[in-house]
């Protein structure tokens, strides 16, 4: 099974990367040789996430950070791209005809190797649908940019990728979220070759992380990236510091660079930590420790964080997303879209009800029904099935 990962370019990682990794993981304990094609920032990635290292390197070296919110840092991301494309063309032939190759983003550098490679049988991942054109000509998605450039490049990318990806004979496409498949019918997909694969969720290491007592009232983890809604996430914490005493909140995750400036200026900093990096099984100790979630994001595909929030019992405050309800049901505290006023004051509503009812239970059969739906074990099993089936035809 060869993995095409051109995307990674930093060390910082996705949902969807995880969900790469988790699958890899799986079929290595299965038996499966698992290797990888990618660039040195993924290749720095293997032993930090206990992965496979049979590896075919698809660039010179890692670039300098560059900034997603401006025009430079996209055209240097581009090029970025562009080059480990370039030169995992001419090492496709380590991949022989009877291998199965598995393109891990719908973004074209990783999905045109996987179909010019010799692998008969051949996989892809759908895990977040990029803006109509209409909804780019209009800005009507919280996601597009002013400039429209990076959404403009998000939506030929996968689009060219999933009309080009139609015409491999044998194949499989995963997606992540119900609401993608009708899109994929339309395209011309047939309904044996989809199959829609949970985002997962480490359910073991919530259950070894032990509760104890709420030490924050709010935790966050994510991107700084005006798709999550940072700006709106600050506001909530400027609000919560003045209205509500002894207020504590955890950032979970190395955000202490990216957002530490953001919160000395806000004068924020007797009231916040950083976590740093963590182990799973700390992260859901932090959920369980924290009364509230706060998660402001514009758009999401399908966020494994609130799902993380939820099997560790933390109440989740989010912007009513269309992509939410499907898979969340009322989990989740909603708020009307972007509504900054409104999310603020939800906020501090829902930490003062929570202070005020120490003891509430969430260990309710509907949330152990949802923890064992998305566990990895459901999400790796699916993808075995849909790997026996791929391999089954003649």
């Amino acid at each position: 099974m060869h993995f095409i990962v051109n995307g990674i370019y930093c060390s910082h990682v996705s949902g969807g990367d995880i969900h790469c990794f988790q699958l890899a993981r799986g079929l290595a304990a299965r038996g499966w040789k698992v290797a990888w094609f990618g660039g040195s920032a993924f290749k720095g990635l293997l032993d930090k996430f206990d992965l496979p290292k049979d590896f075919t390197l698809t660039d010179r070296g890692s670039i300098p950070k560059a900034n997603e919110a401006e025009i430079s840092g996209q055209a240097a991301l581009f090029w970025d791209y562009f080059k480990r494309f370039v030169r995992i063309i001419p090492r496709l032939g380590r991949i022989g005809r009877g291998d199965i190759v598995y393109a891990v983003s719908d973004y074209w550098f990783d999905v045109i190797p996987a179909v010019l490679s010799r692998a008969r049988r051949k996989v892809m991942v759908l895990h977040m649908e990029c803006p109509t054109f209409g909804e780019i000509l209009r800005r009507s998605r919280p996601d597009v940019a002013a400039n429209r450039l990076s959404s403009i490049y998000y939506w030929l990318s996968q689009n060219t990728s999933l009309r080009l990806f139609r015409w491999v004979k044998r194949k499989r496409m995963v997606y992540l979220h119900p609401a993608m498949k009708p899109r994929l019918l339309g395209l011309g997909y047939r309904e044996e070759e989809l199959h829609f694969v949970s985002y997962g969720l480490e359910t073991a290491a919530a259950a070894a992380a032990q509760p104890g007592p709420k030490e924050y009232d709010v935790c966050w983890i994510g991107r700084v990236h005006i798709q999550k809604g940072v700006d709106d996430l600050l506001a909530a914490l400027v609000e919560l510091s003045k209205k509500l005493p002894d207020f504590k909140a955890i950032m979970i995750g190395n955000l202490e660079k990216d957002l530490g400036p953001d919160i000395d200026r806000l004068a924020l900093r007797p009231f916040v930590q950083f976590s740093g990096f963590v182990s799973e099984e700390e992260k859901f100790r932090l959920f369980k420790a924290s009364r509230v979630f706060l998660m402001p994001s514009r758009h999401e595909g399908s966020p494994r964080v609130i799902g993380e929030a939820v099997i560790g019992g933390t109440t989740v405050v989010a912007y009513a997303v269309k992509n939410y309800r499907p898979l969340y049901g009322d989990f989740v505290r909603y708020v009307p879209c972007f509504d900054r006023a409104a999310f603020v004051a939800a906020s501090v509503k829902t930490v003062e009800e929570l202070r005020a009812r120490p003891d509430v239970d969430t260990a309710t059969p509907e949330r152990a029904e949802f923890t064992r739906a998305n566990s990895w074990e459901v999400a790796q099993n699916g993808f075995d099935r849909l790997l026996a089936g791929l391999a089954a035809e003649p």
